[in-house]
């Protein structure tokens, strides 16, 4: 099957006023159900970070998260995502694998569905000599997960934010290889050897700062699924400023429909198309 886009979901707002109902306008992630029950045929990948984590361990989240998370499993198209922090391998294991274990036993809870489809690594380091950490890191959450025979394997996505050699994909389903702002996407060092080499479908890309016009935004997705053909895409025009503590994932961005539905129209152009678009 030809390789599409799908989205990732880097969705760090607090779920709130969610716990009466997640498909109410008054919830905070109302607008994100709202592109994901309009775009059925593309598929969401939601990182989900209660608490820099899960946050305390081997305990179940509060009745905003349960309400947020038991509605996202009743759809068709989406995947959440647990978020852990690695701190450019400077968390142990005695820290992480509680949090990926208390991810984990959410599939355990009896009064909804608020499983997690897998983990996403946060501050991965990208140097060579960082490979064993991040090798055992992903086998530490596949070996977790093991103890749940009924559920799949876990989609594990990694994040060192830029370009890192392909050997690094063999023990994961994505490496973010680009989080930037959008004024550096021209430059990137993804579209450039020896990194085009890496598995194309398995990168993700997170754009902030977007700045231009929703036909510019159409464009991003075209040439991010057409071209450059990777597995996953966000783009807000929030913006990141470590100064004042501005972060883009915890605000909704103002093109988000239009995203979501640019994605969309990309991947039906492919899938209309397949002989353009060899499995890369």
């Amino acid at each position: 099957m030809v390789n599409i886009l799908s989205v990732v979901f880097p969705l760090y707002i607090y779920p709130a006023s969610c716990s009466s109902s997640a498909a109410a306008p008054a919830c905070a992630w109302y607008p994100f159900f709202q592109s994901i029950t309009a775009n059925p045929s593309v598929i969401f990948n939601i990182i989900v970070n209660p608490n820099s984590g899960p946050g305390d361990f081997y305990t179940y989240p509060n009745d905003d998260w349960k309400s947020v998370l038991s509605y996202a499993n009743n759809l068709n198209n989406t995947n959440l995502l647990g978020y852990v922090d690695s701190n450019p391998t400077n968390i142990p294991v005695s820290v992480y694998k509680p949090q990926v274990q208390t991810y984990k036993n959410w599939a355990n809870f009896t009064g909804r569905d608020i499983h997690v489809d897998g983990i996403f690594v946060d501050d991965m380091a990208y140097s060579a000599s960082s490979k064993p950490y991040y090798t055992s890191f992903a086998n530490n959450i596949k070996s977790v997960w093991s103890s749940l025979p009924s559920r799949p394997s876990p989609y594990i996505m990694m994040n060192p934010g830029q370009p890192i050699e392909c050997s690094f994909y063999s023990n994961v389903d994505s490496i973010v290889s680009f989080e930037d702002y959008y004024s550096n996407l021209s430059k990137a060092s993804f579209i450039k050897s020896p990194y085009t080499n890496c598995p194309r479908y398995k990168q993700a890309i997170i754009i902030h700062d977007f700045n231009s016009t929703a036909l510019d935004q159409q464009q991003i997705c075209d040439d991010m699924g057409q071209t450059f053909r990777v597995g996953n895409l966000f783009i807000t025009s929030a913006i990141q400023d470590d100064a004042s503590q501005q972060n883009p994932y915890d605000e909704v961005p103002p093109l988000l429909q239009q995203f979501s539905g640019s994605v969309k129209a990309t991947n039906s152009w492919i899938l209309a198309h397949p002989q353009w678009y060899a499995d890369i």
